[in-house]
This record gives C-alpha cells, sequence and structure tokens, in this order.
C-alpha cells in the first residue's frame, strides 16, 4: 500500500502537467481572435495599396479578392459598398460590374471591429451597350443585292465584331459583312448579333418576284456610282427622274418627292444638296402619309 502511495505521488505532477496542458489548448481552441486589418489583394495575394485603382469597361464584371488579418481572425464576415452606383456596382461576394463612365470607390468592411480597404474603379464607356440594323424593313427583288448598315455603340466600345444570320436562307442571304441577297420570293428576318454583349438587332426583308411599280435605279446613270446604302453623286445637283423607274399606270405629273436632310428638290424633280452629306428622297404617288406607289432612295454628295 505504501509503495502504491509512492508510486501516486510520483506520478501527481506529471498527470497535472498533462491536465493543465490539455486545459490551456481547450481554451486556445475557443479563444476569440480580433480582426486587425483588411486589404485588397491582386490574383496572386499580393495585399495592394490602399485605394489601388482598377478599370473596367461598361457591361463589364469582374471578381475581387481580399485578405483578412490576422489569418485565424475568428470573424472573417465582411459587407461591400460603392460610392456611386450609376457608376459601378458591387454585389455581397465583391464582384464589381461597370454601369457608366466615371470613377467610384469600392469600400469592403470586417463586421468584426469596422476594419476597411478601398479600391478605386474606373468605368470606360467603351463596352458594347447595343447594336442597330438599318433599315428595319426591306423590300427587294430577286437577284437583288443590299449593304445593311450596322452601328454598334457606343461609338468608343472596343470589341466590334458582329455576326448576321438569316432566318430563311431559301428567301435572301447574307454575308459575313451584313450584304443581303435576294435569292427566292418571300419574307426573311436578318438578325445581327454583337460578340461583346450579345445584343441584337433585325431587318424584316421581303422579296417579291416581280419589278415594283416605283424605284429607283441609278446604276447606269452618269455621275451616279453605287455605294452599300444608296448611291453618291458627283455633283451637288441630281435629275431624280434619271434614275426613277415606274410602270405605264403612273402618269410622271403625278410623282411627287420628300427629302429628309440637307437639300432641296425642284418642281422638275431635281435634287439640289445644300451642304455635302447624304439625304433621303422619297418619291411617292397619292398622300404623302398614305401614298399608292413609293419608292426610296439614299444620296450622297461629298461637295
Amino acid at each position: 500500500m505504501k509503495k502504491t502511495v509512492v508510486i501516486i505521488l510520483a506520478l501527481l505532477p506529471i498527470v497535472l502537467l498533462l491536465i493543465i496542458a490539455f486545459a490551456g489548448r481547450i481554451l486556445s481552441t475557443y479563444q476569440r481572435i480580433d480582426v486587425e486589418r483588411v486589404v485588397f489583394t491582386d490574383d496572386n495575394g499580393k495585399a495592394l495599396a490602399n485605394e489601388a485603382v482598377i478599370t473596367i469597361s461598361t457591361g463589364e464584371t469582374v471578381s475581387t479578392r481580399i485578405q483578412i488579418y490576422p489569418e485565424l481572425a475568428t470573424d472573417k464576415r465582411v459587407s461591400y459598398s460603392s460610392s456611386n452606383e450609376r457608376v459601378c456596382t458591387v454585389d455581397k461576394d465583391g464582384a464589381v460590374t461597370g454601369i457608366s463612365a466615371g470613377s467610384a470607390t469600392i469600400v469592403v468592411k470586417t463586421a468584426d471591429g469596422n476594419k476597411t480597404a478601398q479600391l478605386t474603379v474606373i468605368v470606360r464607356a467603351d463596352g458594347v451597350t447595343g447594336v442597330t440594323l438599318t433599315p428595319e424593313t426591306l423590300s427587294m427583288m430577286i437577284g437583288e443585292s443590299y449593304d445593311l448598315r450596322t452601328e454598334v455603340m457606343p461609338h468608343a466600345a472596343l470589341n466590334k465584331k458582329v455576326t448576321y444570320k438569316t432566318s430563311d436562307p431559301s428567301v435572301v442571304t447574307v454575308s459575313a459583312t451584313g450584304k443581303v441577297k435576294a435569292v427566292g420570293a418571300g419574307t426573311a428576318i436578318v438578325t445581327v448579333t454583337t460578340s461583346d454583349g450579345g445584343f441584337t438587332d433585325t431587318c424584316t426583308v421581303t422579296v417579291t418576284d416581280s419589278t415594283p411599280p416605283l424605284f429607283f435605279d441609278f446604276t447606269s446613270v452618269a455621275g451616279m456610282q453605287q455605294t452599300g446604302v444608296g448611291y453618291r453623286s458627283d455633283t451637288d445637283a441630281v435629275d431624280l427622274f434619271s434614275g426613277l423607274e415606274f410602270i405605264e399606270e403612273i402618269e410622271k405629273g403625278d410623282i411627287l418627292f420628300r427629302v429628309v436632310g440637307g437639300a432641296t428638290v425642284d418642281e422638275n424633280g431635281v435634287l439640289t444638296f445644300n451642304q455635302s452629306g447624304m439625304v433621303n428622297v422619297i418619291a411617292y404617288v397619292g398622300d404623302a402619309d398614305d401614298p399608292t406607289y413609293s419608292a426610296e432612295v439614299r444620296i450622297a454628295w461629298l461637295g
């Protein structure tokens, strides 16, 4: 018995040390570690200077990264805010989206201690915001070709690549540059789609297999060159009747003209430019708002 007591007394210090060490580990496990600071980082995890600058485009979304110190901090919850949501927004995960040109400050704040870091975002207006296809409707005869006009917005957009598609290749085909060719009677829709953003617009093309009652054709008129969207004149005066075809049922004296742009038309059908540029000319028979027959052409004079 005495020997047993001696052994217990000898082992007691060791047991106490083990108990103390184990208790210390338990306490350290549940000890709160406060957040000391937070920083934005680059893709490699390197801390960025406070108010570092990133540049994005309108419509673009980029992710941001942060690091909280110490790494073993107990509460790592954070929130994000933008100083100007009309310029850019930021979601709960720190993803920033460009809205319009300008600059704004993104702030990340820790729930523990309200520690903050800032990131300046400059938004450029060079991302695609839309596309238009002109004209909206087009009437063609079998065998005719026409270059559609495509405008990608804004003008400063960096990526203006687009693709074209026809809803019915048996009616019209369309090239990679937007040239449509009428191959069969019917109606088809040509769609343009931007590579950046997937914006679309359409042109409805109606193809007939007969000659329209009233139409413009200046291809054989001296001083007129066909362009992708119409014709270009070498002079500031154009005899519209020289390029206007119409059926026998239409009397020449019944044909009237209307011009949209910097030019005028006299009673003899002579178009005179007031300045260099492009105008739309409409020939019509009957009421201007609801004509019996009509035809339209674009004519440019570069001065």
